[in-house]
C-alpha cells in the first residue's frame, strides 16, 4: 500500500491486516515503493491518488508498469478522497481493479478486497501465464472458464480481462464484439469505450476511431485523454496544426509527459523551435518542487537540445551542446538509479558523438548500467542506436532500433507510441537503416498473412511501406492484405488513395501486372 498520510497509512494497515491473512508493505511515496520492487513483487497494490507534490498514483503506476517493475498480474486498488471527474476519469483509464473513494467504509474495504481475492484465486493460471508472456495460453485458460462457467459476481472481471487478453493476441474483432456488447448494455461502461476505441485504432480504422473520440471529448471522464488521443492520430497524419489544436484544449498544468513531448514535435515540424523550448522550459518550472517530474521534464528539454544540435550545422551546434550538456547534469546529479545513469550517459554520449569527440563518447559507455536495456525507454534505445552507430557498430545500432520498436509496441499510451515512432522512423533514416529494418518488418508481415492474421499482417506491412516508401512491393502487399480483409480504411489510407500512391511509382513489369490484378480484384469486390 502506498500512502503519504501516515496516520491514514496506519490505520489502512490495520483494517487490511483484520481482513485475510495478508502480509503487508506500507509505503509513504512512490520512491519507496520503487526500491522495495527492485527486490520483490507484490500481488495486490493499494494507492493513494494524492501523494505529496510528486507524480500522483497514476503516473507512478503507469511508469512502474513500463519500466517492468509491476508485474502483468498485479491487482491494483486505487483510493482517492478526490471525486472531481478527471481525475476519476484517470483512475478509471488504467482499469483498476477496485477504486475506493474516501472516506470508505471498513465494510466496503473488507467486501472490495475480498472480491479481489476470489477472482484472483479464481484466474490464477492465466494471471501465472500472463508473467510468463505467454497471453495465447491465458487466452485458452479463460476460455476453458467461460465452458465450465463462471461465478456470476466474476462475469464482469472475466469479460474485462478476457477482452484485453484478446486485444493483447491480436484477436482484435473477437475483443470489439466484446466490448460492443457490454456498450449495448451500457453505453456509459468507459473501460468498454475506451477498449472500443483501442480496437478501431488497432484495426486501422481511423475515421471510426475519430468519431468516437469526438463523442467522448464531451465526457467529463474521458475529456483529456480523447484530445490526446485526437492530436495523436493527427499527428500520425501529418496534420500537425490539428495536433496543437487539440493538445490546447487540455489545461496546460495538465498536460502530461508524452502529450507535452508530442506537441514540442508538432511545434518542431513547424518550424517553431522557440515554442516547443518555451513549452518545456514551462513544464519544467512548474514541477521545480516535485523532484521526479523536474528530472522528467529537464531530461526531456536536454533531449530536445541535442536533436536540434543533430539538425544543425556544425558552426551553429555550440549553444544547444552547452545547454544540452548542463541540463543533463542537473537531471543526473547525486541519482543512484541505474536506469537515470544510464540516460545521463547516453545524452552526454550523444552529445560527444555529435561534436565528433568519439573518444569522449566511448569512455562514457563504460559504466555497468549502459549495457542492460530491460527498463530502457524507447527514445533513448534511439539515442543509444546513434551513439553506437557513431562508433562504429552499425549491427548494435540496428538491435536498438529494432528493441525501441518492439518496446514502443508494448506501451499502453498512444502519444508516446506516435512520438516514439517519429522518434525511431527519423534515427533509422539518418542512419540509413530504415530499409533493412522494414525487410526485416515486412517478413513478418508476409508469414503473418500466409497464416490468415491480417489485421497484425497489415500493421507489418504498413509500418514496412512507412520505413521505405520507395519500395513498391511494401505498398502492394499492404493493399493486397486489406483486399483480402476486405478492409476498404487501413490508418492513413483508403484504398484508392493506396492504389494512387503505388501507381505514381516506378514500378517493374511484375509490380504492374500485380497492381493490375490487386486494382481489378477491388474492383469486384466493390461491386
Amino acid at each position: 500500500m502506498v500512502e503519504d498520510n501516515a496516520t491514514a497509512r496506519t490505520a489502512l494497515r490495520g483494517h487490511l491486516m483484520s481482513i485475510a491473512n495478508l502480509e503487508v508493505s506500507s509505503f509513504a511515496t512512490g520512491v519507496e515503493l520503487k526500491a522495495a520492487l527492485k527486490k520483490q513483487n507484490f500481488e495486490l497494490l493499494l494507492m493513494d491518488y494524492h501523494l505529496g507534490e510528486g507524480k500522483n498514483g497514476v503516473e507512478w503506476v503507469h511508469n512502474l508498469r513500463e519500466a517492468g517493475f509491476i508485474r502483468p498480474s498485479t491487482g491494483i486498488i486505487f483510493l482517492t478522497s478526490d471525486r472531481s471527474p478527471q481525475i476519476i476519469g484517470r483512475i478509471m483509464d488504467l482499469q483498476p481493479d477496485v477504486l475506493l473513494i474516501k472516506p470508505y467504509t471498513i465494510a466496503s474495504l473488507t467486501r472490495q478486497v475480498n472480491h479481489y481475492l476470489t477472482y484472483r484465486d479464481f484466474i490464477k493460471n492465466a494471471l501465472h501465464s500472463l508473467d510468463n508472456k505467454q497471453p495465447d495460453r491465458a487466452v485458452n485458460i479463460i476460455r476453458a472458464k467461460i465452458k465450465e462457467g463462471i461465478p456470476p459476481r466474476l462475469v464482469g472481471d472475466i469479460r474485462k480481462l478476457y477482452a484485453r487478453l484478446l486485444v493483447e493476441c491480436g484477436e482484435i474483432r473477437r475483443a470489439l464484439s466484446i466490448y460492443e456488447d457490454v456498450l449495448t448494455r451500457s453505453e456509459k461502461v468507459l473501460w468498454a469505450q475506451w477498449g472500443k476505441i483501442k480496437c478501431q485504432y488497432a484495426s486501422g480504422q481511423w475515421p471510426d476511431c475519430k468519431n468516437h473520440l469526438s463523442d467522448l471529448v464531451n465526457s467529463s471522464l474521458a475529456r483529456d485523454k480523447a484530445f490526446e488521443w485526437l492530436a495523436s492520430i493527427s499527428f500520425e497524419q501529418s496534420a500537425f496544426e490539428d495536433v496543437e489544436k487539440y493538445l490546447n484544449e487540455i489545461n496546460f498544468s495538465e498536460l502530461s509527459l508524452p502529450a507535452a513531448k508530442l506537441k514540442t514535435m508538432a511545434f518542431q515540424k513547424q518550424d517553431k523551435v522557440i515554442e516547443a523550448i518555451d513549452l518545456l522550459q514551462k513544464k519544467r518550472a512548474m514541477h521545480r518542487s516535485a523532484k521526479d517530474r523536474f528530472v522528467d521534464f529537464t531530461f526531456e528539454l536536454a533531449e530536445f537540445y541535442l536533436l536540434l544540435a543533430e539538425e544543425s550545422p556544425k558552426t551553429n551546434r555550440t549553444e544547444s551542446l552547452s545547454q544540452a550538456r548542463k541540463l543533463v547534469g542537473i537531471a543526473g546529479r547525486s541519482q543512484g538509479d541505474p536506469q537515470i545513469l544510464q540516460k545521463r550517459d547516453y545524452l552526454l554520449a550523444f552529445g560527444a558523438v555529435i561534436e565528433n569527440d568519439l573518444e569522449k563518447a566511448a569512455h562514457l559507455l563504460e559504466g555497468d548500467h549502459i549495457d542492460n536495456y530491460l527498463r530502457t525507454e524507447p527514445s533513448i534505445l534511439v539515442i543509444a542506436a546513434k551513439v553506437h552507430h557513431g562508433l562504429g557498430d552499425e549491427r548494435k545500432a540496428g538491435e536498438l532500433l529494432l528493441m525501441a520498436k518492439q518496446k514502443n509496441a508494448e506501451l499502453q499510451v498512444i502519444s508516446e507510441q506516435v512520438m516514439n515512432d517519429e522518434l525511431i522512423f527519423s534515427g533509422g533514416e539518418r542512419l540509413g537503416l530504415n530499409h533493412e529494418q522494414a525487410v526485416a518488418i515486412n517478413q513478418t508481415g508476409t508469414q503473418l498473412f500466409i497464416e490468415g492474421s491480417f489485421t497484425s499482417a497489415m500493421k507489418h506491412f504498413y509500418d514496412a511501406f512507412h520505413l521505405s516508401e520507395e519500395t513498391p512491393a511494401f505498398g502492394l502487399n499492404l493493399l493486397q492484405c486489406m483486399i483480402e480483409a476486405d478492409t476498404g480504411v487501413y490508418r492513413k489510407f483508403n484504398l484508392k488513395q493506396l492504389i494512387d500512391k503505388i501507381s505514381t511509382m516506378k514500378l517493374n513489369e511484375t509490380n504492374k501486372a500485380r497492381l493490375e490484378q490487386l486494382i481489378l480484384s477491388s474492383q469486384e469486390q466493390s461491386i
